[in-house]
């Protein structure tokens, strides 16, 4: 793997113009805009001069690569950001995961692979970096990017020494809100809650409940099926075509394990192929028929 210092700059850029169409569209669609995206020249990051809106809030992605980060900043203050990612829903978070990963994938040379990808809002982009332990004279590649006849600088910058620190803030404060609701089950007279929280730092759970996030499932996408006699596929060989009655236009599914979780899009990420999220499916619902009571 590539050694992520500022001197591998030359071949970030070459990477960021070869994928700035798809990073253009995965901003687009995670952004709710129309994005298009150019490369600007390298540079080194200084504090003393950081770009303009870096002493307020912003969307910051974090890239992980072993022990080293890479950041893509965003100011607020640049006008390109939608009011919810500040506080995003369950879609709106998927929406900046996504985001993340694949601009993990298409801002940086092939021979790096992402070991972990997030993307939150941040109180100040400088004071994150910071905490980031961001490198003297750290590398910046300007990523303009424009929508409509508004225009904004991307910035990716690298090395970062200690890449948890960027989004500790925000990680923090989102605990925060959700500290104050975790009300004592005890106190509970009802089994049923008048509002669900949603839990958004996982290491507040109790220790079994995370020794069950460990635990790997098969992970597949379903583009359709069908049944077929024993003959038929005894019969098939190289060069055969099976036909569906499903549309090449709906929806594809996601399946975890046996169970159905979600229907989506084939997307292309780099040279790789994903899918993306486009509904959440809900489990089936079973019904039990009570019968009355009998009376002798």
């Amino acid at each position: 793997m590539s050694e992520l210092t500022p001197e591998l700059a030359p071949d970030v850029v070459a990477a960021c113009q070869a994928g700035a169409e798809e990073a253009a569209g995965a901003l687009s669609r995670s952004l709710d805009g129309e994005f298009t995206i150019a490369v600007g020249e390298a540079g080194s990051f200084s504090s003393d001069s950081a770009p303009e809106g870096f002493d307020g809030p912003g969307l910051a992605v974090l890239m992980k690569f072993g022990d080293i980060g890479v950041t893509a900043l965003l100011p607020e203050s640049s006008g390109m950001l939608p009011d919810w990612y500040a506080n995003p829903d369950p879609t709106g978070e998927s929406k900046l995961g996504a985001l993340a990963q694949e601009l993990s994938m298409l801002l940086v040379p092939e021979t790096l692979m992402a070991d972990d990808f997030q993307a939150a809002r941040v109180e100040n982009l400088s004071e994150a970096l910071t905490a980031a332990k961001v490198a003297d004279e750290a590398a910046l590649v300007p990523l303009e990017i424009s929508a409509g006849e508004s225009t904004a600088q991307l910035s990716l910058i690298w090395p970062l020494a200690s890449p948890e620190g960027l989004l500790t803030v925000a990680e923090e404060e989102a605990v925060e809100e959700v500290t104050p609701a975790a009300a004592p089950l005890a106190e509970a007279s009802s089994p049923v809650f008048a509002e669900t929280r949603r839990i958004t730092d996982f290491s507040q759970l109790p220790g079994y409940s995370q020794s069950l996030l460990r635990i790997e499932l098969p992970v597949r996408v379903v583009l359709a099926s069908k049944k077929e006699d024993l003959q038929s596929i005894v019969e098939l060989a190289s060069g055969s075509i099976i036909k569906f009655d499903k549309s090449c236009d709906e929806l594809l599914l996601l399946q975890v394990g046996d169970q159905r979780v979600a229907v989506g899009e084939a997307v292309k990420v780099g040279d790789k192929f994903g899918f993306r999220v486009s509904k959440i499916v809900l489990p089936d619902e079973h019904f039990k028929k009570v019968q009355p009571k009998k009376t002798a």
